[in-house]
């Protein structure tokens, strides 16, 4: 690649990078529209067919901290190439899947290569651009990543009603080697070799623990009952877990997890912001199909063409909305947004009731055109917080996040239908939700990100 300038090199990246960064968020935004398919097929209950999501999603998210080091510890050619050769190889065997144990196995095993190949789409990106270009680069990145999201659904629709279920997980072998190839020949190494890092196993332990425990004590609390011993105990292993974790990691020089960056207001707001809108997307990926599919009795295409209204907007907006960052400061634009976003949840649960497609359609278009305002400049508030050296492990906090915020989205929407809530209720809930964390932002965010100062002995 030594006839590439470095501005097209960079570009390159980008380009590759938002190809991997779009594997996930297809995975996202294609499975919910196949959901109703899977469970009639297997004939699963609605918690074991959610399962199917979280399976990847809660291992994604305990393991993303340590993929976002992944490129310090082996390098990103090794890491990238060995990870999305394991993704493949289970995107081909859980297609293959004729039962619930090997699919949700596979689901596991994807999400283990997904937390070291994702979190490097924004390291890579960090690590290549200066903090002048860095709101641009990750708007274009998010760009190009959420083309996938857009076209998630209706290629899930077409891929359910005129192949099979199975298709949208062998689509992404293709995308995942036309990626990994792209990344791995314009990918430069920084100048400066960072020292290699440290896994922090207690910390990684005592995450899997606490996530795991109160996932599946909310998952499965309809089912078995609030007050068994089985849940209640999951739920206070859970607790005990993120306590023990957060007291353990403060005390670490080499933390899997700073959590002394949640001492900056502007960050640990930021973080909540990033929490909550994965959860409001996965909501929307996966309810709002459910909705027209099991209420509304659309068919799998029908649904994933009428979610892709919700979805649409994404990948024009991004860039803007990480040059309006830039240029303007984060601040005004992530409130605004938000608002927005709150008033679209709420009235896109009001609109449920009527079960009028030509009704709830503008609350979807509304919501997707505020949501890469709120998603792109809260990316540039974390990426600017923090030094150089600290972007790996930021991008790994930040993948973690959202994972979490996924992994809570799926949570909640299928505990409040298994308590036969409705669908709107879980719209509602979000759009208060969203609400009070546009409260809190008015008071936690400055213009800009200040600056990070490690706390002493860190």
């Amino acid at each position: 690649m030594a006839s590439l300038s470095e501005k097209d090199r960079k570009r390159g990246l980008v380009l590759a990078m938002g190809t991997l960064g779009g594997l996930v968020m297809l995975d996202e935004t294609i499975l919910g529209v196949s959901l109703p398919a899977i469970r009639s097929e297997m004939g699963l209950s609605p918690t074991l067919t959610h399962w199917i999501i979280n399976a990847y999603m809660l291992t994604f998210t305990c393991f993303a901290a340590i993929g976002g080091k992944a490129i310090d510890l082996f390098g990103l050619r090794p890491a990238l190439i060995v990870s999305a050769s394991v993704f493949a190889l289970a995107s081909l065997l859980a297609g293959f899947s004729n039962g619930p144990e090997l699919l949700i196995g596979m689901r596991i095993v994807q999400g283990l290569c997904a937390a070291v190949m994702f979190p490097m789409t924004l390291a890579a990106a960090t690590l290549t651009f200066d903090k002048a270009e860095r709101g641009r680069a990750i708007g274009i990145l998010a760009g190009m990543a959420t083309i996938f999201l857009a076209a998630g659904p209706l290629l899930g629709g077409v891929l359910t009603d005129f192949l099979s279920w199975r298709w949208v997980f062998w689509v992404n072998i293709p995308i995942v080697a036309v990626g990994t190839v792209l990344a791995c020949l314009f990918w430069q190494p920084p100048q400066q070799t960072p020292a290699r890092p440290l896994i922090d196993r207690i910390g990684l332990f005592l995450l899997l623990v606490g996530m795991t425990g109160i996932i599946f004590g909310l998952m499965e609390g309809p089912d078995f009952g609030w007050m068994t011993p089985l849940i209640l105990g999951s739920l206070l292993a859970g607790i005990a877990g993120i306590v023990f974790f957060v007291a353990f990691e403060a005390r670490q020089r080499m933390p899997l997890i700073d959590v002394h960056l949640f001492r900056l207001k502007a960050f640990h707001a930021s973080v909540l912001v990033i929490l909550l809108t994965q959860m409001n997307k996965i909501v929307v990926a996966i309810f709002v199909p459910h909705f027209l599919q099991l209420d509304m009795k659309f068919s799998a295409l029908a649904a994933g063409l009428a979610t892709v209204v919700a979805v649409f907007p994404f990948p024009f907006l991004s860039a803007p909305a990480g040059k309006l960052g830039d240029r303007h400061g984060s601040r005004k634009p992530v409130l605004v947004a938000l608002a927005v976003l709150a008033l679209a949840n709420i009235a896109i649960g009001t609109l449920t009731l009527a079960e009028n497609y030509l009704a709830l359609a503008p609350a979807l278009l509304v919501w997707g055109i505020a949501l890469p305002f709120v998603m792109i400049p809260t990316g540039r508030i974390t990426a600017n917080a923090v030094p150089s050296e600290k972007q790996g492990e930021v991008s790994g906090l930040v993948i973690t996040a959202r994972l979490v915020g996924g992994t809570l989205g799926v949570t909640m929407g299928s505990v409040l239908l298994t308590m036969e809530a409705g669908f709107g209720s879980i719209f509602w809930v979000m759009g208060v939700l969203i609400a009070l964390c546009c409260v809190y932002g008015f008071r936690s965010f400055a213009n800009d990100a200040p600056a990070y100062h490690s706390a002493p002995g860190s």
